[in-house]
């Protein structure tokens, strides 16, 4: 089911510095429906190669055990959908698309086509590669092409040869996940066509040691790369960046944008450099810091979880892959937490893994608080959106926030605002 690794998979240098062990933790999205089903615990260890600078895992879980049914569905939160828009905007606007011909758009690891439906609502043609059939299944009956397989080099050539070169290739929240990062890499490059541009969004390394997110590693996430790193790496594959965005998405993330051609960088890709480079994020001893800090933040919210307990009912509000991670590792289970809302159908009815919290629905969820009650907001990402439909739904009690920083309580007095 997995491997260990004891060299750089970027580099292959064997200088892997320790960051943080989180212990032996289930994969994150393995939710079952009986609690009794035993699940094979995996090293969760998170390491720095002392040569290229990039944080990774040291176990890899064979992808077809994480992907081939996947349960997150890109279309399931509203701010999600909301940026979708916003995403397909600042990419319009940064490619010189052909004049003839609507410009063409491959994602790899599509999901369910929210994002190119919004290429395709502005007249381009699409294709999605996703390895999840549930999935895949889902974004062809809602009329995106979609392909499912695991995107590679060998791929790449077989969509080129049917569709031909694309002018854009985009890639969200995936190549950190990858174990053949240089295949798909090389994929991307050499599906592009000429003037094309290749986007890659990841979740940002400096907001992940700048701000505690030690809930974002999990072993579908092998890679944690700043702009500097992935840069570097990208730089192998022909792949040249040359400006950068801002997205919202895992509470934080950063869009890279690339092309074969020696396009001169923008003012935004030079001043995030620079602000990088400050923020030491490729630096050992802010790592060694940052798992000495997410030690101590783990503890601390176990206690104020527990101290909760004691008084009332814990609904947790979020069962994300992320909420896994913090679970398991701060030691908080079904004993501290009596349930999990999370919206998502696919969800509800199963088991949270390694600790065996129930998953439930919103409309299930919200009576267990009585009057006494608390919600954990685990999925802390959605802050805004998720306070918002509480209070909604006139919901009152208080709500325990664990990220960014430093754990705190919203009380019913502070009006609800993250």
């Amino acid at each position: 089911m997995f491997e260990m690794v004891d060299a750089c998979r970027i580099c292959g240098s064997p200088d892997l510095r320790p960051v943080l062990d989180l212990g032996d933790q289930p994969p994150a999205n393995s939710l079952r429906a009986d609690p009794s089903e035993v699940l094979t615990p995996v090293p969760l260890d998170l390491v720095f190669c002392g040569s290229c600078r990039v944080p990774q895992l040291t176990a890899t879980v064979d992808p077809g055990e994480l992907f081939d049914r996947y349960v997150w569905v890109t279309g399931t939160a509203r701010a999600t959908h909301e940026y979708s828009h916003e995403f397909r905007d600042r990419v319009v606007d940064a490619v010189a698309g052909p004049d003839e011909r609507p410009p063409f758009l491959v994602e790899v690891a599509s999901n369910d086509g929210t994002f190119l439906r919004r290429f395709q609502e502005a007249g381009w043609r699409v294709l999605g590669v996703d390895p999840a059939r549930n999935i895949v299944d889902e974004a062809v009956a809602a009329g995106v092409p979609t392909r499912c397989d695991f995107f590679d080099r060998s791929v790449a050539d077989e969509v080129g040869e049917e569709h031909g070169r694309a002018d854009v290739v985009v890639a969200r929240n995936v190549i950190p996940h990858v174990k053949a990062i240089h295949s798909i890499l090389e994929g991307m490059a050499a599906l592009l066509d000429d003037g094309g541009t290749a986007i890659i969004e990841f979740h940002s390394a400096t907001r992940i040691a700048g701000e505690l997110h030690y809930d974002s590693i999990y072993h579908e996430h092998l890679f944690y790369f700043s702009i500097t790193t992935l840069t570097a790496l990208c730089e192998r594959y022909g792949l040249l960046a040359f400006d950068v965005f801002d997205s919202p998405i895992s509470g934080g993330s950063k869009v890279l944008l690339l092309s074969r051609d020696d396009r001169p960088p923008t003012a935004s890709f030079t001043d995030a450099l620079i602000e990088e480079a400050a923020s030491g994020v490729c630096e050992y001893e802010t790592w060694a810091r940052f798992g000495e800090e997410s030690r101590r933040h783990a503890a601390a919210l176990a206690e104020a979880v527990r101290e909760r307990a004691s008084t009332g009912p814990v609904v947790g509000y979020g069962a994300s892959a992320r909420s896994s991670t913090m679970l398991n590792f701060a030691g908080i289970d079904v004993a501290d937490v009596v349930a999990v809302i999370d919206q998502n159908p696919g969800k509800q009815g199963l088991y949270t893994p390694g600790t065996d919290i129930p998953i439930v629905s919103r409309v299930e969820g919200i009576p267990m608080l009585a009057d006494d009650g608390v919600v954990l907001l685990l999925a802390w990402n959605f802050a805004e959106e998720i306070l918002g439909g509480l209070r909604s739904d006139g919901v009152g009690c208080d709500v325990l926030v664990p990220l960014p920083g430093e754990v705190r309580t919203i009380r019913r007095a502070d009006e609800w605002r993250s």
